[in-house]
């Protein structure tokens, strides 16, 4: 039998999200190698010669695949998933998708949480993580908060831009939905759909989110974050999103290390 698909990741990653939605829906196992932020780059360097800090990373054999957008295509071609994608249309949302939603919703929401004493320590210690990477975490959780907030330019100015930038795109999609259809691309879910829905999830808290994601009902207890999430799930776009996790997102358990 050969070895198991392995993907590396920060657990809660968004774009970690994006390929584990797409490896349920393909009913392909993997085994998941879940690292904490600044950790994870010596496990993604050491695999991509260098080449790429990032997470995801998808290892299948010999090959090494990084990126999120790069291991969807390679679930088209290699495993025959064609569904992901049907036409150019999907690829081109895919991209834009990548851009202007991914880093913006989750700067936008860090800047929320950290304003607000999000606890580093609880929330990269889930999962697979290694044991004494959780011990780690929870004695760096300082430097590894002031590594996100320089790594990612987590400060109020910037998080106001991410915010009108994946705004538009919000508006973009509901225009879209606008002719009463229910994918972007076509009459069947794409990697249109999923790259979207994912990368929306910081600003939505979907339920059925592959990793622990802080609660609607416990956003509650700051009024400034739950008034956030409540009005992004209330857009045509949010809801858009909510239904794809609803209806098209399995929870499937991986492999752990």
């Amino acid at each position: 039998m050969p070895a198991p698909l392995k993907l590396i990741t920060i657990s809660i990653s968004h774009y970690v999200e994006k390929v584990k939605w797409a490896l349920a829906l393909s009913g392909l196992a993997y085994a998941e190698e879940s690292h904490i932020p600044g950790l994870h780059a010596l496990a993604t360097l050491w695999h991509t010669r260098g080449s790429h800090r990032a997470t995801p990373v998808l290892i299948d054999g010999s090959l090494v695949v990084p990126d999120s957008t790069a291991i969807l295509r390679h679930l088209s071609t290699k495993y025959a998933q064609k569904w992901l994608y049907p036409n150019a249309q999907v690829i081109e949302l895919e991209e834009r998708f990548d851009r202007n939603i991914g880093p913006h919703t989750r700067r936008y929401i860090y800047q929320q949480l950290f304003e607000n004493d999000l606890s580093i320590a609880d929330l990269f210690s889930q999962g697979n993580v290694p044991q004494w990477e959780i011990v780690l975490l929870r004695l760096m959780a300082p430097a590894i908060k002031e590594g996100m907030i320089r790594d990612m330019a987590i400060h109020p100015r910037a998080a106001e831009n991410s915010r009108l930038i994946f705004e538009r795109e919000f508006a973009f999609v509901a225009e879209q939905l606008r002719d009463g259809r229910r994918y972007l691309c076509g009459d069947a879910l794409t990697a249109a759909d999923i790259t979207f829905a994912a990368l929306s999830a910081p600003v939505l808290l979907p339920d059925n989110y592959g990793a622990r994601l802080p609660r609607l009902e416990q956003a509650a207890k700051d009024s400034a974050i739950h008034a956030i999430v409540d009005r992004y799930r209330t857009m045509p776009a949010g809801q858009f999103a909510l239904q794809l996790y609803r209806e098209h997102r399995p929870q499937q358990a991986s492999k752990n290390y």
